[in-house]
């Protein structure tokens, strides 16, 4: 007897979605948010699963719109190998009951228009498509409860080398024998015996956190909670400051191997302005490089990251930061864990870093690194007029702009631990907002590496110097392609742009970037707004320095 297994409701709508679109050759789709299991189903040739920039790919919900394709001009990766002229991709944000739950992806190999008929295919397709992997989420999330047992041993897991000498708390519970008083029965299932362990984990992680104070006690908890649940080789917590936008405390674990430890020092943007911080999600999960030195040689790794917020009522006051070397990354139930940890956390932390205790009397345990604890606040020089800040200094600057006649200019701020420029804020205005739907400069998506020798806006930073660009392309590269650029042009009505650096105490703290306009500024116009720089820098540095 042959038998044939069921084809899943989501690969059986990529098929009709093949058929019913010419020139499509393949389509997957790449759960939202993507963990280890992030490819739901793939049908046909499909060479950007190699990439690894689209399968955790994580859309904001501003990005495309709901369940409609796009066709982008997007390299092939070099494992695949490609014969003839390169296909397009095509992208889709799937979206279900208001909920971003995949994206497909397609192989479209054809130069040609999308016709209403395949557009119309389409549309139709992501919706079916969207519905089909929400009830599979759906499924997957649902286990069916546990049949009572006599006796019952958790499967003691390797815990992962996180610098730590013994494992205590969550590990230590999860290891012990569990014993039941009911009858006698068959043995649970194997996604059975998984939930009564996250089970015994949640109820030892909140005894435990009930039983301490500070932030670091708080921190080991889920350091060893986090041994449990997922492989780590680097966690760490950073709380924000009460009333600055910066990390105040910052706890960090790595385990004793060279890559690991190497690990550690890498930095990993968790601040206040980190896209796990801006975007109200319960976790965001992506992918990097790092170089590990051994000796003379350089080896390329890559670490799979998830970052969750710590927030209460709301507001984001911390992030936790979990990295992993396994190729895998994580699995949809790991990351699940792993949020309900955090998410029984977070009143906790919230406490202890309103009362300002981040660290008990005693030392540190091995493996463990020193944690970074800010000074106390700091007093603002009394020439300051009440309740201004650097952010009402920056927006009183483009408001004085917009007055000037410049409807269009923004603000990039500088990333010390990535090496970039990112946006901050922007004027107001109907342009405006087009170019920041386009470039996401509010919402800190926007970056460009401060060593781009042919970007204007890194240029004027480096050199200190205003610094004028004919084209959107030489302010936006390469965060956005030269059609990319044009695009935004038409949106903005001009492509012309002058950028002036901010220049604090002699360090460089961002840059003002005038337009895209349609015509070039007069001169006396560019002094004037140096005049408006000057005077906003000044405030900033008067801002930014303690008081006597």
């Amino acid at each position: 007897m042959t038998v044939t297994p069921i084809t899943s409701p989501v690969e059986a709508t990529l098929r009709i979605l093949i058929n019913s679109v010419p020139f499509l050759m393949g389509a997957a789709v790449v759960r939202q948010p993507p963990g280890s299991e992030g490819v739901v189903s793939s049908v046909g040739r499909m060479p950007w699963l190699h990439d690894r920039r689209l399968t955790t790919l994580q859309l904001p919900d501003d990005t495309l719109p709901s369940n409609r394709a796009v066709a982008l001009d997007w390299p092939v990766p070099f494992q695949a190998e490609w014969v003839g002229a390169p296909p397009r991709l095509l992208i889709s944000r799937l979206v279900f009951q208001g909920r971003t739950v995949g994206v497909l992806l397609g192989t479209l190999v054809t130069r040609e228009p999308i016709s209403q008929q395949a557009r119309e295919a389409l549309d139709l397709s992501g919706e079916l498509i969207a519905s089909a992997v929400a009830g599979m989420s759906a499924f997957a999330m649902s286990a069916p409860p546990a049949p009572p047992v006599t006796e019952q041993t958790l499967p003691a897991r390797e815990p992962v080398a996180q610098g730590a000498a013994t494992t205590t708390g969550a590990a230590s519970a999860a290891a012990e024998a569990v014993s039941l008083p009911d009858p006698p029965s068959a043995p649970p299932l194997p996604h059975q015996r998984g939930a009564i362990a996250s089970e015994l984990v949640i109820d030892e992680v909140r005894r435990s956190l009930a039983q301490m104070s500070d932030a670091r006690s708080l921190g080991r908890v889920l350091r060893d909670a986090m041994s449990v649940i997922t492989d780590a080789s680097a966690f760490s917590i950073a709380l924000f400051h009460l009333t600055r936008p910066e990390v105040a405390y910052r706890y960090k674990v790595v385990g004793p191997d060279r890559d690991s430890a190497e690990l550690g020092k890498q930095h990993v943007d968790d601040g206040p302005a980190c896209y796990a911080a801006r975007h109200d999600r319960r976790w965001h999960v992506f992918g990097r490089e790092i170089a590990v030195r051994d000796e003379l040689d350089v080896r390329i790794r890559e670490v799979i990251v998830v970052q969750l917020p710590l927030s209460t009522g709301g507001d984001v006051f911390g992030i936790v930061t979990v990295q992993t070397f396994r190729p895998e990354g994580y699995t949809d139930q790991e990351l699940r864990l792993v949020a309900t940890v955090v998410e029984a956390g977070s009143p906790h932390f919230a406490q202890a870093r309103a009362s300002g205790k981040f660290q008990p009397s005693g030392p540190a345990a091995p493996g463990e690194t020193a944690p970074t604890v800010m000074a106390p606040p700091r007093t603002v020089a009394p020439a300051m007029p009440a309740g201004r800040g650097a952010e009402d200094v920056l927006k009183g600057l483009l408001r004085r702009c917009t007055s000037a006649g410049f409807e269009t200019a923004f603000l990039m701020g500088v990333d010390p631990g990535a090496g970039a420029l990112r946006g901050e804020l922007i004027s107001d205005g109907e342009a405006a907002r087009e170019l920041d739907y386009a470039l996401g400069i509010s919402s800190g998506k926007f970056a460009v590496p401060l060593d781009d020798r042919y970007n204007a806006i890194a240029r004027a930073v480096r050199e200190a110097r205003i610094v004028p660009a004919p084209t959107a392309y030489e302010i936006t590269r390469p965060a956005t392609d030269f059609e990319g650029a044009r695009t935004i042009e038409r949106l903005a009505k001009g492509g012309r742009s002058v950028t002036l650096p901010l220049i604090v105490s002699g360090q460089a703290a961002g840059a003002l970037v005038i337009g895209p306009m349609r015509d070039e500024p007069s001169f006396f116009a560019i002094e004037a707004v140096r005049g408006y720089v000057e005077d906003a820098v000044k405030e900033l540095a008067t801002v930014w320095q303690p008081a006597s």
